[in-house]
């Protein structure tokens, strides 16, 4: 059986399967999701693979339970990174916070990337995101946009950013400059320098950065530094006091 054939039989049980899941919490931010997204599927998520018992193959549950659980221990950490910026509940804040459909927009939005987020910074960040927009309507378009650029950052991309976005004019001054690039002109492999922990990894996260029209090279291409769009993210992210450090 493939496993699209396994999800669409799942999807049926779950639909006919009613409480004993493991956290009301994170069920109800899961059900917000699922509506906000129109992606009945998050509901899965919390829904016990014991429900699929006797449905699907041996194979199947084993499958189902391992992916739904992951999915779920995400959910489940993103509400308490909102409870450990808040001091309260998560159902608190919400309740308080999330009080017009554009604040339920981006819980839903939020919760949803929080789902597929591979790293305890990416859910402590997609956190602190909904806690200041939600907080302040005014930013909760601005947080949407920046979202769909998070959900493709790693911590290490973050402090590739924040390397450039904080990196200081050169002593002589410019010579030849590019309009292209706001900001500090940074030579390549003082990247490294300035953040070794970078070592490593740095020939990905430029490559990463660059096709996501973060990063762009000056004259040459030892010569690089943040696009308009780059700088907008650094600057967010240095907000969010989540430049990866």
């Amino acid at each position: 059986m493939l496993v699209r054939d396994l999800m669409r039989r799942a999807a049926d049980i779950a639909a006919k399967t009613a409480g004993d899941t493991a956290s009301p919490t994170v069920t109800t931010l899961l059900a917000t999701a699922a509506v906000v997204t129109r992606s009945p599927e998050l509901a899965l998520v919390s829904v016990p693979a014991g429900a699929f018992a006797g449905a699907l193959t041996e194979q199947g549950v084993v499958w189902i339970s391992e992916a739904l659980r992951d999915r779920a221990e995400r959910v489940r950490h993103f509400a308490e990174a909102v409870e450990d910026i808040t001091g309260g509940t998560v159902e608190d804040f919400v309740s308080a916070h999330a009080t017009d459909e554009k604040r339920r927009e981006l819980l839903g939005r939020i919760v949803e990337a929080s789902t597929t987020a591979q790293s305890a910074w990416k859910i402590k960040t997609l956190a602190r995101a909904f806690v200041r927009g939600a907080r302040d309507g005014d930013l909760v378009d601005e947080t949407l946009m920046f979202l769909q650029i998070l959900q493709d950052l790693e911590a290490g991309h973050a402090r590739y950013l924040a390397v450039l976005h904080n990196a200081p004019p050169p002593k002589g001054g410019y010579g030849t400059r590019t309009d292209s690039i706001v900001g500090t002109q940074v030579l390549r492999r003082a990247v490294v320098k300035m953040d070794p922990g970078l070592t490593a990894a740095e020939v990905f996260l430029y490559r990463d950065l660059k096709r996501w029209d973060l990063i762009t090279i000056a004259h040459t291409p030892a010569d690089i530094g943040l696009t308009d769009l780059g700088a907008a993210c650094a600057e967010w992210l240095a907000t969010l006091g989540a430049s990866g450090g």
